[in-house]
């Protein structure tokens, strides 16, 4: 994984490389495809991988939380090279307030959500940030029910 580059994105693994413009290609990232990488580093004995998988955590949420500053609204996917920018191509339009993404999101934020910060370096805004993503996460899911 580490020779690809596929690690060295802000803002996510992209699915693939591959620039198709479908769905399932770069840049896109899917939350579930996230959390598999996030899961797999960190189950491993190396400490190493344990701490790449809470980098891409922290990038992970990060992304979350700016498309929600930007947009207001939690995505289906998401590019990994802009900040909160929502992913694209396929056959229809990204898809607001996912389940998947509010999912990923909510079980790295109660994995590492000690550790995260804003993105700031040793700016202690660690529960600040884990509490703000949880609840823009519970308000966009509430708006999917009015």
């Amino acid at each position: 994984m580490a020779t690809s580059g596929g690690l060295e994105f802000p803002n996510g693994v992209p699915t693939s490389l591959v620039d198709s413009g479908q769905q399932w290609d770069y840049p896109n990232a899917w939350p579930p495809l996230q959390h598999i990488v996030i899961q797999g580093l960190s189950s491993l004995p190396s400490q190493e991988a344990k701490e790449l998988g809470f980098d891409l955590a922290q990038r992970w949420i990060r992304t979350n939380w700016l498309a929600y500053v930007k947009y207001e609204a939690m995505f289906e996917k998401y590019n990994v090279n802009g900040d909160g920018k929502p992913g694209g191509g396929g056959e229809y339009e990204v898809q607001l307030g996912f389940g998947w993404t509010n999912g990923v999101a909510l079980q790295l934020l109660s994995q590492y959500g000690d550790r995260l910060t804003s993105g700031g370096s040793g700016n202690g805004f660690t529960p600040c940030l884990s509490i703000s993503v949880s609840v823009a996460l519970l308000c966009s899911a509430q708006t999917l029910f009015l």
